[in-house]
């Protein structure tokens, strides 16, 4: 056997090249575990997940078998997922189904106060406000670059609807733009959703939506696929909670209620002379 001697400075330097292999080992080792942990924590995750919506779907079906469910999603708040149905307000429910919330859900966030619910319902609203193309909305517009868009659900035999119609120049020269959405109350297959479905269908929209409001209806028949644009609309309404008109949205998503005249709506949106 042959042994080898080494000078202090070369076995000093042999050591310290051992160290650093000997640690870099031990680092590896340590990230394959880290790795196969984190892994094996999103693989739990997943199936968690999935168990728990299986769950949620589960409940629903046994005891709301009319609500129809649009999505479920892990919320902010820690072990609740958020569930969105059409025509109801955001519902919390644990993951094993057996805890169920609708209403005002709070988060204190040192001296403020965040309304969760609020929060998801305005979220909920804009993803479906956005699918409305621009060629479906009757757009009303200020001849300056709108200091804010409100979507507004409109019925031409509302008399508040009516009301604030008259009033548009006055909510135009505040900077408001209007985005129109067909909501007839007495619903999608009624002789005013038919009416209603000839405005949106007409050459001149934003004309023949006007003389409407003034009771110059055209009765005839329109398209079927212009009856469909309302029911589609009608439907969107209701998926939010509309339940009456007229009925405001702001771009954000935040629903702000019935008439306002033209003061008190830029006093809602935080508009200032």
């Amino acid at each position: 056997m042959t042994v080898f001697a080494m000078s202090g400075s070369a076995g000093t330097a042999f050591r310290a090249m051992l160290t650093c292999e000997l640690r870099f080992r031990s680092w590896m080792s340590m990230m394959k575990r880290f790795f196969l942990a984190a892994v094996l924590f999103v693989s739990v995750l997943h199936v968690w997940s999935a168990d728990a919506t299986a769950a949620i779907r589960a409940r629903f079906a046994h005891t709301f078998p009319e609500v129809h469910i649009s999505s479920i999603q892990p919320s902010q708040i820690p072990g609740w997922y958020l569930v969105q149905a059409d025509g109801m307000a955001p519902i919390f429910m644990t993951a094993d189904a057996h805890y169920m919330v609708q209403g005002d859900f709070v988060r204190f966030d040192g001296d403020k106060i965040v309304n969760v619910s609020e929060q998801a319902q305005q979220k909920q609203a804009v993803a479906r406000l956005n699918t409305v193309p621009a060629s479906q909305e009757i757009v009303f517009s200020p001849r300056i670059k709108p200091r804010a868009v409100v979507y507004a659900f409109t019925d031409v035999d509302c008399g508040y609807c009516r009301k604030m119609h008259s009033q548009m120049a006055a909510y135009n020269a505040l900077g408001i733009e209007f985005r129109y959405l067909a909501w007839p109350r007495t619903g999608p297959d009624s002789m005013t959703a038919q009416q209603m479905a000839g405005i949106w269908c007409a050459a001149d929209r934003t004309d023949a939506l006007t003389h409407a409001y003034l009771g110059h209806v055209d009765h005839q028949s329109a398209p079927a696929h212009c009856q469909q644009l309302i029911s589609q609309e009608f439907a969107l309404g209701e998926s939010l909670g509309v339940d009456g008109t007229p009925a405001l949205f702001t771009a954000s998503g935040e629903r702000i209620g019935g008439y306002l005249s033209p003061t008190d709506l830029a006093q809602v949106l935080g508009l200032k002379r």
